[in-house]
């Protein structure tokens, strides 16, 4: 595929407390900033231009939405859409997301529904909820519950204040600077986890596990 076109789009945030996403192939990116509209930049990559595909950004209620998708079109008029945006840094978001590289920074509560894909959140101030097929997690700077259950990849997890609850497949994890507590179920792949009130570990089914700095654990 192939750049066809660039769209923007813009939507006053007034009255406006959240974003929900939902979008197909290509990489998302959102940043929170000191802003009071939500712009989106999309581009719209595909074999040979055509209309046949979904982009919208409008108010539901005290939610605005943001749909990115191929629109259920045959496989001879696929569409694959980067999308970079921009929302005021105090919006929560719920993002369902099928596949493609997620990078989001600067934001509230956020939920991540994804396929595939590598996802990248940093500095979110709230919980952060992560529900991923595969690809590797890294999160930093979490003020919120962190709670993560993944298939296959690796997950790194640094600086969060609360509790961290993570179920993972297969892949590494690693957990540092935690001032929660502290659990892990996990099918295969070591486990390092550094600095935290407690670790417990649920069950593992193969690979190392290393604990330092943790005054409490329950292995």
């Amino acid at each position: 595929m192939t750049l066809q076109d660039t769209k923007q789009l813009t939507l006053d945030t007034q009255s406006l407390t959240a974003l929900n996403v939902e979008v197909g192939a290509g990489f998302l990116t959102i940043v929170g900033t000191e802003t009071d509209s939500i712009t989106v930049k999309a581009e719209i990559y595909q074999y040979e231009a055509h209309k046949n595909y979904c982009l919208n950004l409008a108010k539901q209620g005290t939610v605005a939405k943001l749909t990115a998708n191929n629109c259920n079109n045959s496989n001879d008029q696929q569409t694959r859409i980067d999308l970079t945006v921009s929302i005021p840094k105090a919006f929560t978001l719920d993002i369902t997301d099928g596949s493609g590289a997620i990078a989001i920074e600067n934001t509230a509560t956020t939920t991540i529904h994804d396929g595939s894909g590598e996802i990248q959140v940093r500095n979110t101030a709230g919980d952060l909820d992560i529900e991923d097929g595969s690809g590797a997690i890294e999160a930093r700077n979490i003020t919120g519950n962190v709670n993560i259950h993944d298939g296959s990849g690796s997950i790194e997890l640094l600086n969060s204040e609360q509790n961290v609850k993570i179920s993972d497949g297969s892949g590494s994890i690693y957990v540092k600077n935690t001032q929660g507590d502290v659990s892990i179920s996990d099918g295969s792949g070591g486990i390092t986890v550094d600095k935290a009130a407690s670790f417990t570990l649920l069950s593992d089914g193969s690979g190392s596990v290393t604990v330092n700095n943790v005054p409490k654990q329950n292995l």
